[in-house]
């Protein structure tokens, strides 16, 4: 099971996440996303733990601990998780200055998305009617701001999408605009 870790210390190293995560469990990889311009920490990580009982007592023990300063965030990545009400498990929804959405609205991250991958795939990406019924960014505004479980479905896309110049999304996205 993947598992995303959010709101680390700029310091946090990925040894130092593997082996809070090792006393729960095997853990079969650990991540730590890297800024490629400053080389640094972006403040968010993804582990894998091959037992899903072993990777849910993680989740339930390690979200909201303290580490290294920082009160950490652990859910299920969304990435391969399948969509519906009762699918998250992260209840800690506010954003801090350590968060790696921090400052970043959600007028922008709908509108990211809707540039990059049009309504028609970010309905077939996070099945919610405001994606997939007549969308538009007011009404999926409205929709995100009154239900969590799908705004962290949005904003887990939102940090899993590649944002590189290269991406072929974005380009046949541009060309077609």
């Amino acid at each position: 099971m993947k598992l995303l870790i959010r709101n680390l210390a700029r310091s946090t190293t990925e040894a130092e996440l593997r082996t809070l995560f090792e006393a729960h469990g095997t853990v079969q990889s650990c991540t730590l996303v890297i800024d490629k311009k400053s080389g640094s920490s972006k403040g968010f990580g993804f582990i894998e733990m091959p037992r899903p009982g072993e990777a849910k007592a993680a989740v339930k023990m390690l979200n909201g601990k303290e580490l290294a300063g920082n009160k950490i965030r652990v859910k299920r990545s969304d990435s391969k998780q399948k969509t519906g009400r009762n699918s998250h498990t992260d209840t800690d929804d506010k954003t801090t200055a350590q968060d790696a959405l921090h400052g970043i609205t959600l007028e922008k991250i709908v509108t990211k998305l809707e540039e990059k991958y049009g309504w028609e795939e970010l309905g077939n990406r996070i099945n919610i009617k405001c994606f997939t019924s007549d969308p538009s960014i007011s009404s999926s505004l409205k929709f995100l701001r009154k239900t969590p479980w799908a705004r962290q479905k949005v904003e887990a896309l939102y940090l899993d999408t590649d944002w590189s110049v290269n991406d072929v999304w974005a380009m046949a996205r541009s060309k077609k605009k």
